[in-house]
């Protein structure tokens, strides 16, 4: 079974994906498709993290809720009129890091880096979701 059309935000433009099948999943679009290749597989099971990808959805009030998925276990059908932020979209324009990246590098809160951007991922919904609870990233954020 094949997909209708499918539109979402990524990159800051609309992208629509036909005929897909209703099983592929997210991160089988970025990696193979996309060519995102900072989300990575780890268990492809949901458990371990390192495929997190963000989803911007409107809600009530207008606003863009940001929520933080598991691209592995993700259909790709359910991007259908949202947002998918991955970690190629924190870069400044400049090629700055992120707040939440740079506090990751600052506080040493890395181990080999292969789930890595799944952290990166999490954490920006949530300096997203609640900045005045999570104030400027610092190594209180990335503890």
């Amino acid at each position: 079974m094949t997909t209708q059309t499918i539109r979402f935000l990524q990159h800051g433009a609309v992208h629509e994906i036909a005929d897909v099948p209703a099983t592929r999943t997210v991160l089988q679009h970025l990696r193979e498709t996309a060519l995102c290749t900072g989300t990575k597989e780890g268990c492809a099971e949901g458990d371990c993290g390192a495929c997190t990808v963000v989803l911007g959805e409107l809600d009530a009030s207008g606003e863009l809720a940001l929520k933080a998925v598991n691209a592995c276990i993700q259909f790709l059908p359910t991007l259908d009129s949202r947002a998918l932020f991955t970690v190629e979209d924190l870069r400044g324009e400049d090629g700055a890091l992120h707040p939440v990246q740079q506090a990751l590098v600052d506080c040493h809160g890395l181990q080999c880096g292969f789930c890595t951007p799944g952290f990166v991922m999490s954490l920006w919904a949530l300096y997203h979701n609640h900045p005045a609870d999570a104030g400027p990233p610092s190594c209180a954020l990335v503890r």
